[in-house]
C-alpha cells in the first residue's frame, strides 16, 4: 500500500514526534563522553584489542537502540493520530434537520396522520440512518441538530452525538403554527451552523416549495417531501362592502379546490345564530369560485360566519368571519346664506322621509357659522360662498351659483345650458333626461381631478371629483328661474349625489383585518389614539375556525403611526381606547389569517428516510492496535539489547 493511500484522522498528533529531539541530544552527549574516556584506556590496560572490540559493540548497540526508540515513538504517534487506509472510513458528516411547522402542516394525510407527524417520523429515520461509532452504538459519527421552522426559527435539539437524546427529542409531539412559518429563516439558521462544521448535511422536511440557499462546498443540501395529499377546498379571499344604497352588506367569498378532481361543497352563511343563505358549489380543480350574497344591514352588531360543509384534509380554511356593524344613516348639513332655498329644503326632507338620511343628525347652518357646526357626512352648499376655513376634507354637493372657496375651477357662463349629452352608465346621471328642463343660466366647470358628467354647448356643467381630501359633486345649472326644481332632474341629481358621497365609511373599524394589515380606524374615535387590542382564538370563540389569542397595546389613530396585525392573530377582536381617560371607547372586529396563495398542494412527493446505518468499519481500530503493538515490540527489543550489553560487561 502506498503512502498516498493512507490518511491521519488527527494530524495534530504528529507534534508528538518532537519527543525524538531529547533522545538524539542524550545519545550524542553520552557518545562524546565515552570517546574522551576511551582515549585514556591504553594507559590502563595491557592490550587494546579487547577495548576496540568492546567499543565497536557499544557503538552498534547504541545506534540500534536509538533507531528502535525512534521507531517506537513514530509508531505510537501514528497510532494516536489514527493512521488508516483512506478508503476505509469516510469522514463523519454532521446532520442539520429543518422541520417545517407551517399552518399547512396540519393537513391530514391518507393514513390519518398530520403532515407534521410525517415530518417527525422522517426526522427520526434520518437520525437512525446515521452510522454509529465503532464499539459504541449509542453515539453517532458526527453530530445531529434539529431546527423547527415556526414564526421564528427554534432550535429544538442542539448539536449532539447522543443517539438516545436525539430520538427522545423527536419522540415528543411538535406543535404546528397557527399562521405561516418562516421556512427560509429556519433554513438560513441551519445552513449558517452547518457551514461551521468540517462536513455537514442540511435536510429540510417540508411539503412547501423553497429555494436552495448558498452553501459552501463541504455542506450538502436535500429537501424531502412530508406529504402527498392535496384534498382541500377552502376560502382564499373575503370581501365585505356596503351596497350603494347603504341598506345591506355585499359579501363575496372566494373558494378554491386544490384537489385534482371536481368537488361539491355547500357554502353556508350565518349572521349571528341564524342561517341566512346556503349554496351548493361545484368546484372545479384549481379554479377559484366567487360566491356572492347580500346581507341586510343588522339593527345591531352581529357576527357573519361563512363556512364550508363537508370534510377535507385541511379544515383550517373552511371558515371565515367578519363583524357586521349597524350602518348609520348619513347626516346632511345644508349651508345657506340667511335662508335655505325652498326646493333644497324640500329635497332634504324627502330624503329623510324615505329613510335614506338621518334627519336628527343633520340640519341647516349659515356659512359664517360653518366652522362651529361639527362634522357631517355630506354638506350641501346651497349657492353660497364658503369661507376659506370652512372647506375641510369631506363630502360636498355644490349647487349653482358657484362662488367663494371651491375645490374646482369655474369657467365662462353658459348662455343656453341645454343638456343633450350625459356620461353613459354613470350612476349619478343614469336615467335622467335634462332635455325638457328649461334653464336660464349655467357655469362651465374645470379643474384638476374633475370628471365631467353632463355637457351644454360642449362644456361640462355637471361633474364630480376629488381634490386635496374634498370629494364633491357639482351642479353648474342654476335652479333659480329654471324648471329643474319642478321636475325630477334636481331632486334626482341631489339624491344620487348624497347617496354616492355618503358611501364613505361611517363605522370606525372595518368588518375584518388580515394578518399583516394595519389596524387603522377609518374615522376618528374618542378616547385617544392609544388602544388595548385583544383577540381570542377558536378555543374561546367558535366563530372562527383557526387562530391564536393575545393582548397588545397599539396606536389606532387614523392619521398616526398605526398598529400592524401580527402573524397568527386570528379571531374575535376587541379594541378599547381611553381606558385611563374619562371617555373609553370599545369596538369589535375580526382578524383573519387568510392568504390567497396558501395551499397544501405538495411541492414534491413524500420522501423516504435512509435505511439504518451500520456501525463504522473496524479497519481504523485494527491499524491503531497494530501500530501500538509494534511500538511495544520495538521497546522490548531495545530492552533486550540493554540486557545483552550488561551481561557482556559483567563477563
Amino acid at each position: 500500500m502506498s503512502l498516498a493511500a493512507l490518511e491521519l484522522a488527527a494530524p495534530a498528533a504528529l507534534w508528538g514526534l518532537l519527543a525524538a529531539a531529547p533522545n538524539l541530544v542524550f545519545h550524542l552527549y553520552f557518545r562524546r563522553r565515552r570517546r574522551v574516556l576511551v582515549a585514556f584506556a591504553p594507559l590502563l590496560v595491557e592490550s587494546a584489542g579487547l577495548v576496540r572490540s568492546e567499543a565497536r559493540f557499544k557503538r552498534l548497540r547504541e545506534a540500534l537502540s536509538l533507531v528502535l526508540r525512534l521507531l517506537a515513538l513514530a509508531c505510537a504517534v501514528l497510532a494516536l493520530g489514527g493512521l488508516r487506509p483512506a478508503e476505509a472510513v469516510e469522514p463523519p458528516r454532521d446532520l442539520f434537520l429543518v422541520i417545517d411547522a407551517d399552518i399547512t402542516s396540519v393537513a391530514r394525510e391518507a393514513d390519518g396522520a398530520l403532515r407534521l407527524e410525517h415530518a417527525r417520523r422522517l426526522a427520526q429515520g434520518f437520525v437512525l440512518g446515521l452510522p454509529t461509532r465503532a464499539g459504541d452504538d449509542l453515539r453517532t459519527e458526527g453530530q445531529v441538530a434539529v431546527v423547527l421552522a415556526g414564526r421564528a426559527p427554534r432550535l429544538v435539539l442542539a448539536p449532539t452525538d447522543e443517539l438516545t437524546r436525539a430520538l427522545d427529542t423527536l419522540a415528543l409531539p411538535l406543535s404546528p403554527e397557527t399562521a405561516a412559518a418562516d421556512l427560509e429563516a429556519a433554513v438560513a439558521t441551519a445552513a449558517g451552523a452547518a457551514s461551521r462544521s468540517a462536513r455537514a448535511a442540511v435536510v429540510v422536511l417540508s411539503a412547501r416549495p423553497i429555494q436552495a440557499p448558498t452553501l459552501p462546498p463541504h455542506v450538502t443540501w436535500q429537501v424531502v417531501g412530508t406529504g402527498s395529499t392535496r384534498e382541500d377546498q377552502g376560502f382564499v379571499d373575503l370581501v365585505v362592502e356596503r351596497t350603494a344604497d347603504a341598506s345591506a352588506y355585499r359579501v363575496r367569498a372566494t373558494v378554491r379546490n386544490d384537489a385534482a378532481e371536481t368537488r361539491s361543497r355547500s357554502v353556508v352563511v350565518h349572521v349571528g345564530t341564524r342561517e341566512i343563505a346556503r349554496e351548493d358549489a361545484v368546484l372545479e380543480a384549481g379554479v377559484p369560485l366567487d360566491v356572492t350574497f347580500d346581507v341586510p344591514a343588522p339593527p345591531e352588531a352581529l357576527w357573519l360566519r361563512v363556512t364550508l360543509e363537508g370534510e377535507d384534509a385541511y379544515p383550517a380554511n373552511d371558515a371565515v368571519a367578519a363583524r357586521l356593524a349597524p350602518m348609520p344613516l348619513p347626516s346632511v348639513l345644508v349651508v345657506h346664506d340667511g335662508a335655505v332655498r325652498p326646493y333644497t329644503a324640500a329635497v332634504v326632507e324627502a330624503l329623510a322621509a324615505e329613510g335614506l338620511i338621518d334627519g336628527s343628525r343633520g340640519g341647516y347652518v349659515a356659512a359664517a357659522k360653518l366652522a362651529q357646526a361639527g362634522a357631517h357626512d355630506v354638506v350641501i352648499v346651497d349657492g353660497v360662498a364658503l369661507p376659506a376655513a370652512g372647506l375641510r376634507p369631506g363630502a360636498y354637493v355644490f349647487l349653482a351659483p358657484l362662488v367663494g372657496t371651491l375645490p374646482f375651477d369655474v369657467g365662462r357662463r353658459v348662455q343656453e345650458p341645454l343638456i343633450w349629452r350625459t356620461a353613459r352608465g354613470h350612476p349619478l346621471v343614469e336615467g335622467l333626461d335634462f332635455r325638457k328642463s328649461f334653464v336660464v343660466r349655467g357655469q362651465a366647470l374645470a379643474g384638476e381631478g374633475l370628471v365631467p358628467l353632463a355637457w351644454a354647448e360642449g362644456l361640462p356643467v355637471i361633474a364630480e371629483g376629488e381634490r386635496e381630501g374634498v370629494r364633491f359633486v357639482v351642479l353648474g345649472l342654476d335652479p333659480e328661474g329654471s324648471a329643474l326644481p319642478t321636475q325630477l332632474a334636481l331632486p334626482r341629481i341631489v339624491r344620487n349625489a348624497v347617496l354616492r358621497l355618503a358611501r364613505a365609511p361611517h363605522v370606525a373599524l372595518a368588518p375584518f383585518y388580515r394578518v399583516g394589515e394595519v389596524l387603522r380606524p377609518r374615522t376618528a374615535i374618542p378616547g385617544g389614539p392609544r388602544a388595548r387590542i385583544a383577540w381570542t382564538g377558536p378555543e374561546a370563540d367558535p366563530v372562527l375556525a383557526d387562530g391564536g389569542q393575545g393582548v397588545a397595546a397599539g396606536r389606532v389613530d387614523p392619521e398616526g403611526v398605526a398598529w400592524r396585525v401580527p402573524a397568527g392573530a386570528a379571531g374575535r377582536v376587541t379594541v378599547t381606547t381611553g381606558a385611563e381617560g374619562p371617555a373609553p371607547w370599545t369596538g369589535q372586529t375580526a382578524f383573519l389569517d387568510l392568504e390567497t396563495g396558501r395551499s397544501i398542494v405538495p411541492a414534491r412527493p413524500e420522501g423516504q428516510a435512509p435505511p439504518p446505518g451500520p456501525a463504522r468499519t473496524q479497519t481504523g481500530l485494527r491499524w491503531r492496535r497494530g501500530l501500538l503493538a509494534l511500538a511495544v515490540l520495538l521497546l522490548l527489543l531495545d530492552l533486550a539489547l540493554l540486557g545483552l550489553a550488561r551481561r557482556r560487561a559483567a563477563a
